[in-house]
């Protein structure tokens, strides 16, 4: 397994400027990073950490760091990155709670979150809006389902070659199915999410071309209890992703 690391579109796009919807492997690559930066854990974002951060709510915990709002809303940050939950919380028997507590059974949850990345080599900006409803909590593991959408900014100086620069845009659509958590633990066991991103990048600098392109991507994730997810693009480039730290590797 070879580790990944966001690339320059300018390696694929030197020789001229145009415009493709199919993804290079190097734009692929990129692809891979960037949905490993919504869904694992580190940096402080990710979808992971806000499903923790859901069935803490739902069961009546607050997260460190997080306060309930006048309008309703819990918001706090991680890391840099700025959450925002509203949720709605039903018992065993489907009553609806005044206030979410150790009694939830079923969860509405409104969900927003955005921050800031960066490295040596990046600079990126990330935002996430979306409902899940969570069923099961009374049982050992919670359900969740539900839709998202997210956008993904980011700037990558080359490593390769000096003096290239190339932003990337990312929009995506998500859709979470039966991704089960475990209800003591937290943590993601199974399940899975499919994301249809739209990708637009530039690159400039000596010897680039200045070139643009476009590019369309069909992902599919899996969770694993190991704490590790696959994800495979467009049915064929396959990867792990390490849902704590965020790091991507090619995957047979």
């Amino acid at each position: 397994m070879n580790r990944i690391t966001l690339i320059t579109l300018g390696l694929a796009t030197a020789a001229c400027s145009s415009t493709s919807k199919q993804a290079t492997p190097e734009q692929y690559d990129d692809t891979a990073q960037a949905i490993a930066s919504t869904t694992a854990t580190s940096g402080g974002g990710g979808d992971v950490a806000s499903m923790a951060d859901s069935v803490n709510l739902a069961l009546g915990t607050i997260p460190a760091g997080f306060a309930l709002q006048a309008d309703g809303h819990i918001q706090g940050s991680r890391l840099g990155v700025d959450y925002s939950y509203a949720i709605t919380c039903k018992n065993l028997a489907g009553a609806t709670l005044t206030a979410c507590d150790n009694t939830t059974n079923q969860a509405t949850v409104d969900v927003s979150w955005s921050g800031s990345l960066t490295s040596p080599n990046l600079d990126a900006s990330v935002s996430r809006d979306g409902t899940w409803s969570i069923t099961g909590l009374q049982t050992d593991t919670a359900t969740f389902s539900g839709d998202s959408n997210f956008s993904f900014d980011a700037t990558v100086r080359s490593i390769f070659r000096p003096g290239v620069t190339a932003t990337y845009s990312f929009d995506a659509n998500a859709s979470y199915n039966a991704i089960r958590i475990a209800t003591q633990q937290r943590q993601v066991i199974d399940g899975s999410a499919s994301f249809d991103l739209t990708a637009r990048a530039t690159v400039t600098g000596a010897g680039s071309g200045n070139t643009d392109a476009s590019f369309d991507v069909h992902a599919q994730i899996t969770f694993h209890a190991d704490h590790t997810a696959s994800l495979v693009l467009d049915g064929s480039r396959h990867y792990s992703i390490d849902l704590t730290t965020g790091a991507v590797v090619h995957a047979n």
